[in-house]
């Protein structure tokens, strides 16, 4: 999935923040929040489409998380 090769924002301390950086940071993150939501309806919409096409849905993988 392509959500899994983005990077994540440098921390960038607060006294080094412009009002420009933080117009910038936090257009970045509504632009990742946006992505993350298309890819989640495109799944979506590739799973209606195999229904469609009478192929099988990807299956949904459950992670188990054991606490040792």
């Amino acid at each position: 999935m392509y959500l899994k090769k983005l990077l994540p924002l440098p921390d960038i301390p607060e006294h080094d923040q412009m009002p420009m950086v933080k117009t910038l940071i936090a257009f970045i993150e509504q632009l990742t929040e946006q992505l993350k939501k298309q890819a989640e309806e495109i799944a979506l919409l590739k799973d209606e489409i195999n229904i469609v096409k009478c192929e099988k849905k990807k299956p949904t993988l459950k992670r188990i998380i054991s606490m040792d």
